[in-house]
């Protein structure tokens, strides 16, 4: 029971931290990466500038900028790694490569599941997907790292109980 109310929420928390730090730091030094954040981030921010000194109460467009941007985070950073943290206590899934390769595939893959159309990526935005792949990675190795080793709560292979049993 203490493992469901502190050791995995913990972990998630760790692992969600990590893969947005190993995201910040792939989007300042990759060059591909740089550019397409920088230009969107300056063409968003300067559209934003211009909504709210343009209009009489910014209120509703500082507060719908803020849900636009937890939005993206959600989706991108907490969703992937909450969803194979439930997923493999479900079934009891312990493998690092589980862990980091499922959570990395779902996060690469996100962007083109909301996208819904079938089409040929350009080079761009397969290396926009190979980073977040990469972050989704270091988010299910961390979680693998902290709580993942003894998903289920099930006795580890040495016979020895889990501390969440």
């Amino acid at each position: 029971m203490i493992r469901w109310l502190l050791l995995i929420p913990f972990a998630l928390l760790i692992a969600i931290g990590a893969s947005s730090l190993f995201f910040l730091v792939a989007t300042l030094v990759d060059p591909v990466m740089a550019v397409l954040t920088g230009d969107t981030l300056f063409v968003g921010f300067l559209s934003f500038v211009d909504a709210v000194f343009s209009s009489d109460d910014p209120g509703p467009i500082v507060a719908e900028a803020f849900l636009a941007v937890g939005r993206i985070v959600f989706t991108l950073l907490v969703l992937p790694p909450l969803l194979i943290a439930i997923l493999s206590e479900a079934l009891g899934m312990r493998s690092l490569v589980w862990h980091a390769g499922a959570t990395g595939v779902l996060t690469a893959a996100v962007p083109w599941i909301l996208r819904g159309a079938a089409r040929v990526a350009n080079p761009a935005e397969l290396h926009v997907s190979l980073v977040l792949g990469l972050t989704g990675a270091a988010a299910g190795f961390v979680y693998w790292a902290i709580a993942g080793r003894e998903a289920g709560g099930r006795p580890l292979p040495n016979g020895t109980p889990s501390s969440g049993s």
